[in-house]
């Protein structure tokens, strides 16, 4: 690497390094005294191979700079390395959506202050959510949400914002066909049915803003699986009671459970998005890895 790197290492996304309240945040953490350094990864190979060699030299906090998905890439790469239990990690949300900021009640309307919490608070062990061989710490989202995110241009995307994108994508799956697919849980017990948009959370907040997952706890050994049964316009309303309520025996549409581990299979390839990045099959095996990466919280996490 050529010098000794800070005690903390930004990891900045491309397109983030040239926005001057960045910069600024920067600045203003560094001149507070904060041992901070900053790498911009320009392929993801770059990433990957700056972590490993990051950890060797000692570096102990790694922050993440960027949406949802940059947060993702990062989690995947430190837990690839099989040292994730050596080092923390912070978020500088810079995203749209920032949901798993949102969920763990970090500062989103102050880079500066988001910044210096995430180079120097004290970090939480927290879950890290495991599908098929890519891991999560928000929320994995399945169905026509994740189908219309999948496949919508990220220019009309950033035009409808995160709620009226996530809108447009229900408003989409009242129309299509459901999924079918079945449930298989640790001991073999299958549940078979039809689901329109499902979440799997290890923390609440998804689509920007949307609490999918309104149990999910960071720190329970758990992830919480949410599916919607089909449904007609005239059932939104229902259906919002049944996600302020989702253990209620009676719920018609919701199907909502907290499990350590289970099978998702689609009678056809299901789109799938993990913290923002897309996945696509039609079997999906979850797990969770109780407290295996501890990350900054803020008040609210």
């Amino acid at each position: 690497m050529g010098r000794k790197l800070a005690n903390a290492v930004l990891l900045l996304h491309k397109k983030s390094c040239s926005r001057p309240e960045v910069k600024q945040a920067v600045r203003a953490a560094q001149g507070l005294g904060v041992d901070l350094d900053v790498f911009i990864p320009w392929r993801h190979r770059d990433q990957k191979a700056f972590l490993k060699e990051a950890i060797r030299a000692g570096v102990k906090r790694f922050v993440a700079g960027g949406g949802d998905g940059t947060l993702n890439g990062v989690v995947n790469d430190l837990m690839k390395t099989k040292r994730a239990g050596e080092v923390s990690l912070g978020v500088m949300p810079l995203g749209t959506a920032n949901d798993f900021a949102r969920g763990s009640g970090l500062p989103m309307d102050d880079l500066a202050a988001a910044l210096h919490l995430a180079a120097t608070g004290e970090a939480t062990p927290i879950d890290v959510g495991q599908a098929n061989d890519r891991y999560f710490i928000n929320v994995a989202s399945g169905g026509f949400g994740a189908e219309v995110t999948a496949t919508t241009p990220q220019d009309l995307k950033k035009a409808l914002g995160g709620t009226a994108y996530t809108l447009m994508g229900m408003v989409r799956a009242l129309k299509l066909e459901p999924y079918s697919g079945r449930l298989i849980l640790p001991d073999g017990t299958v549940s078979e049915g039809k689901m329109i948009v499902m979440a799997v959370g290890n923390n609440r907040y998804a689509g920007g803003g949307f609490e999918v997952a309104p149990k999910a706890d960071l720190t329970d050994g758990l992830l919480d699986i949410a599916a919607l049964a089909p449904m007609r316009a005239a059932d939104l309303k229902q259906v919002t009671g049944e996600l302020a309520d989702p253990f209620n025996p009676d719920n018609r549409f919701l199907l909502y459970r907290q499990l350590e581990s289970f099978v998702i299979e689609s009678d056809r390839p299901l789109h799938m998005n993990l913290d923002g990045e897309p996945m696509f099959d039609t079997r999906f095996a979850f797990k969770t890895h109780p407290q295996a990466l501890s990350v900054v919280l803020g008040s609210g996490g």
